[in-house]
């Protein structure tokens, strides 16, 4: 489970830092359009493969939060596209929180992760003491 939580972090921090550097050296802004979407989903898959799996979690409570959020934000964006097809153009609004909202959850799921690997690396070394 360790290899597991490192190696999503570690990914988590080669996408983003691929991304931007990537980004900066071709002077491309549609670079970090990718990052966005290929970060959330590497992110999405790292939930869902923790909870399907069943792998236990140290921060049950912030994975759960996290989850619900994911859940929620899914449901008005499904909702939004809804009144969209009704000739009510909310999802505009919804387009515009999300480019504010994905960086804090992406941010708040890298801290979920770091620090239930920190718990780890913490239960291995506690018969040291």
């Amino acid at each position: 489970m360790k290899l597991l939580k490192l190696t999503d972090l570690v990914l988590q921090l080669l996408i983003t830092i691929s991304g931007i550097v990537l980004g900066i050296i071709k002077d491309d802004i549609q670079i970090l359009l990718y990052l966005y979407f290929i970060l959330g989903g590497w992110q999405l898959a790292s939930y869902l493969t923790h909870y399907l799996t069943g792998v236990s979690w140290a921060n049950r409570v912030e994975r759960s939060q996290y989850g619900h959020t994911v859940l929620w934000v899914a449901v008005v964006g499904v909702l939004c596209y809804l009144l969209l097809l009704a000739d009510l153009p909310f999802i505009a609004f919804y387009l515009l929180a999300m480019v504010i909202i994905s960086p804090v959850m992406a941010c708040w799921y890298f801290v979920i992760g770091l620090a239930e690997w920190r718990t780890i690396r913490h239960r291995e070394l506690i018969h040291l003491k």
